[in-house]
């Protein structure tokens, strides 16, 4: 067997999926010598996919990342964003890993105030939301998840591989999550960016201190950080750690 650094496995977030980290993450981290491993999370698998998909919770989620980790020869460290994130705080619970890093992600608190955020300087997402339609509040408001560090080519084109999410999942979402087990705890990093447009810097400095991690604030970077132009100053930051 070849040699290798370690193994990656990344989780995308919502509407998202393994595409979004095929264009920077992947040939970055495995131009270093890591094998790298991106999911779809079910329903995730086709990208543009508008079939509903609110049957599923985040329970069929964490069982994704399960199988995934199970097909694996060692415990991977996990690279996750946004609701990804919250599925793998979900998952440690119950699953191994040698660390994990938490990019922009879902805070342990729950999204509710980050809902009221967002609709207060968003009036019209109310109308997706009471549809049940995700992927449309976030292609038409895709500011959110883009910011405006991604040019509109390039915006244009992620929104295009964008799919359905789990209204079901997003209404899980709004719950806190019960600490972790101390035995269950595992070296964890958290990132984000200053201009990120869905959570707060205090919502991610939140997230970190929940769970006694490692936190790192990219100035000036948005939400889909591993889209972004300047992808590789949050990609080093990574490397530097889990090379720790």
């Amino acid at each position: 067997m070849e040699d290798h650094k370690g193994t990656l496995l990344f989780v995308h977030g919502m509407c998202h999926g393994a595409w979004c980290w095929e264009p920077y993450f992947l040939p970055y981290f495995e131009q270093l010598g890591y094998r790298c491993m991106a999911i779809n999370l079910r329903g995730h698998e086709q990208p543009g996919s508008t079939r509903p998909i609110n049957h599923l919770g985040i329970e069929d989620y964490v069982a994704d990342i399960q199988k995934a980790v199970s097909l694996l020869d060692e415990p991977p460290i996990i690279i996750s964003h946004s609701m990804g994130g919250r599925v793998v705080q979900e998952y440690l619970k119950v699953g191994v890993c040698k660390k994990a890093v938490l990019m922009a992600s879902v805070p342990p608190q729950s999204v509710l105030s980050t809902t009221f955020r967002i609709i207060s300087k968003n009036i019209g997402i109310i109308r997706f939301l009471l549809k049940r339609d995700l992927l449309s509040a976030f292609k038409h408001y895709d500011q959110l998840m883009f910011g405006s560090n991604i040019s509109p080519r390039n915006v244009a084109k992620y929104k295009s591989k964008m799919c359905s999410e789990s209204f079901r999942v997003y209404l899980q979402l709004l719950k806190p999550i019960s600490r972790m087990p101390n035995e269950r705890k595992i070296p964890m990093l958290v990132v984000g960016g200053t201009n990120d447009n869905i959570f707060t810097t205090k919502e991610i400095q939140n997230t970190a201190s929940f769970y006694n991690a490692d936190i790192i604030l990219i100035e000036g970077a948005g939400h889909d950080l591993m889209l972004e132009p300047e992808y590789e100053k949050t990609a080093e930051i990574i490397l530097e750690w889990i090379g720790r």
